[in-house]
């Protein structure tokens, strides 16, 4: 009972602040999509959330990035997000390949790439950054031993639900934080995203699950039986993502939310292309943040969660 009433009712709000979508805007490197981020913090605000916002190296380049994390610095936590195609030292064949992921930088170059974030984020926000995320779920063994030399406490790059190589030594993931090597690195807690099958699913069968061909998996989730409802207000309905706080709530794990800062302006991702769904997507984020205020959850920032975890492994 005490595992489950340590995490039930914790909402983690995390926003990966990055470009807007190229395809989208018509360019790389743009930032339009950073004037609806005092939209979303007011919002976050009104109903008491406190959330983690995660500084690509552009953003946190971005004047208005600097004001934000200088005005917010009580109310709001500022980490890291990785981006390795646009972080120095950029090689020629990694410059404008969105699709780098930390598992494809040599070693050392990785670890110069991550010094450089940090160090830029920083820069940016007066305080050293001590939570991060990879994209497409790129943590490694190399980079985790990474954020662990450089003080970072929480990674929130990995998901339980999602789909990784079959050779990852992160394929099977817990639901709730957790210490990712005990003996390496006891100071780095995995917070994983949170996303959970439409329908009940045994928790017994998620590896086997996860070793099926591709094709069999999406059979699976074709007939229903294996959909999975991600925590996102870009990706789901608010009837979706208030049932998966009611999960969450009834499996004893926090629900850590997945906001990218292009969702938050409208015309700069395809997921809110318009004035309208920019409003229909703040309409489910506040359902949520209604949701969670009314019934009383907490909320917690990556590293809050993260000290959380290690008090209780300790």
């Amino acid at each position: 009972m005490g595992e489950m009433s340590r995490w039930a009712r914790t909402l983690i709000v995390t926003v990966s602040i990055e470009p807007d979508d190229p395809a989208v805007v018509g360019r790389i490197g743009a930032y339009r999509s950073l004037e609806g981020l005092g939209r979303f913090h007011e919002l976050c605000r009104c109903y008491g959330m406190r959330p983690t916002y995660l500084l690509t190296y552009s953003a946190a380049c971005e004047a208005r990035c600097v004001e934000a994390a200088r005005a917010w610095a009580e109310e709001a936590e500022f980490g890291a997000h990785l981006h390795p195609e646009e972080v120095p030292p950029i090689a020629d064949a990694e410059r404008g390949n969105h699709t780098l992921r930390p598992g494809d930088v040599a070693p050392e170059r990785l670890r110069a790439k991550l010094t450089n974030l940090l160090d830029r984020v920083a820069e940016a926000t007066g305080r050293r950054p001590t939570s991060f995320r990879s994209g497409f779920f790129g943590l490694t063994p190399a980079l985790a031993a990474g954020l662990a030399e450089r003080g970072v406490e929480a990674d929130s790059s990995l998901g339980p639900l999602e789909k990784v190589g079959q050779s990852s030594p992160f394929l099977s993931v817990p639901f709730e934080p957790y210490v990712i090597d005990p003996a390496a690195h006891p100071s780095l807690v995995e917070v994983p995203l949170t996303s959970v099958f439409r329908r009940p699913f045994p928790r017994a069968l998620y590896g086997a699950y996860f070793r099926l061909p591709g094709r069999v998996r999406g059979a699976l989730r074709a007939c229903g039986l294996a959909e999975i409802v991600r925590f996102r207000p870009a990706a789901a309905s608010a009837r979706d993502l208030l049932a998966v706080c009611e999960r969450t709530a009834r499996l004893g794990i926090p629900a850590v939310m997945t906001v990218h800062s292009n969702e938050l302006w409208p015309g700069t991702s395809t997921a809110v292309g318009s004035q309208t769904a920019s409003d229909a997507y703040y309409a489910r984020l506040e359902r949520v943040l209604a949701h969670a205020r009314a019934r009383g959850w907490a909320s917690l920032t990556l590293t809050q969660a993260a000290r959380r975890a290690k008090e209780t492994a300790a």
